[in-house]
């Protein structure tokens, strides 16, 4: 069962996920910090971001540019 977790993004206290989506530290910031709904939304913006500039994640440019988009997306502070 995921706990609660007051969210980063919708400000509200609601179901988080149950493990951390992306690895590393930042994987365990969105964990403590964001609500899985609004990591849903995210996952479908990141697709329209990815399709939209044409991203290739096997660029570490481009990548960057993605983690960037997430942090602010999800109103994550820098770690």
């Amino acid at each position: 069962m995921a706990n609660k977790v007051l969210c980063s993004r919708c400000e509200q206290e609601r179901e988080g996920l149950d493990q951390p989506p992306i690895g590393g530290a930042g994987g365990q910031q969105v964990l403590e910090s964001v609500c899985a709904a609004c990591w849903q939304e995210w996952r479908e913006t990141s697709a329209q971001l990815i399709n939209h500039y044409g991203l290739v994640l096997g660029d570490p440019a481009h990548r960057q540019q993605l983690r960037l988009a997430m942090r602010e997306f999800l109103n994550l502070e820098e770690g």
